[in-house]
């Protein structure tokens, strides 16, 4: 599966996903513009956009991608978050209830719920029908309780080194929030270790704090608790 990553982190998501088929864009949280740029203007070959949640770095230009016509789609309580009726909003769509499969193209999608400070949020599993290739996305959950089979590609935050944050000059406030909203270095290792990742051929690691991470350090712990190749956006 051919991904490319258009942003990454708190000053914007994006993600272009394509099987050879289909092409489908996760999150929307920079200017669209910048989307754009990266499919080479050719945004009529997006299928459907997924938002896992109302954060303005991961939905950014939802109001412009829905206005050229995109089909997107997110939970009921982020579309409400968003103040966005999506039973009267054109090109609106709701992955409700979760774990139900929806078929865009050439993919299957499937949502399943995550732990974060937002009002629905949601991950994504994303199954290629003419390929047979597995992605599981996953951003912006401390935790997962979910275990997934024949995996075949990963996007995964990897957001935060617990000895880094707790050494960090973060107000108390701000720690706490972190802890208990985004996926740490330790617990994204625990994760993956505990899924179907034989199959795997590259894990991606998004979401990096800018002040309590170790790019290269967090790149080399995943590869080495993995076995796997390690990619960081």
């Amino acid at each position: 599966m051919n991904i490319k990553c258009v942003g990454s982190g708190s000053k914007g998501n994006a993600y272009l996903v394509t099987d050879g088929f289909t092409t489908l864009l996760i999150e929307c949280g920079l200017p669209f513009r910048k989307i754009q740029e990266a499919c080479k203007f050719k945004t009529s070959q997006i299928v459907a956009c997924l938002i896992t949640h109302e954060h303005k770095d991961h939905c950014l230009c939802v109001k412009e991608v829905l206005k050229r016509g995109i089909e997107t789609i997110a939970t009921c309580g982020t579309w409400q978050a968003l103040d966005i009726d999506p039973f009267h909003t054109p090109y609106t769509s709701m992955v409700i209830p979760y774990k139900t499969i929806r078929k865009r193209g050439t993919f299957e999608i499937m949502a399943f719920d995550t732990q974060h400070d937002a009002a629905q949020p949601c991950g994504y599993l994303i199954y290629s029908i003419e390929t047979g290739e597995k992605l599981l996305y996953l951003t912006d959950s401390y935790y997962c309780k979910y275990r997934f089979e024949g995996l075949t590609d990963i996007i995964i935050e990897c957001n935060y080194d617990d000895q880094t944050l707790f050494n960090s000059n973060d107000v108390a406030s701000l720690k706490k929030r972190v802890l208990h909203s985004h996926l740490s270095l330790d617990n994204c290792i625990e994760f993956l270790k505990s899924n179907d990742i034989k199959g795997v051929d590259c894990i991606h690691l998004i979401h990096l704090s800018d002040r309590n991470s170790d790019e290269e350090r967090m790149k080399s712990k995943v590869a080495e608790a993995t076995g796997k190749r390690v990619v960081v956006f």
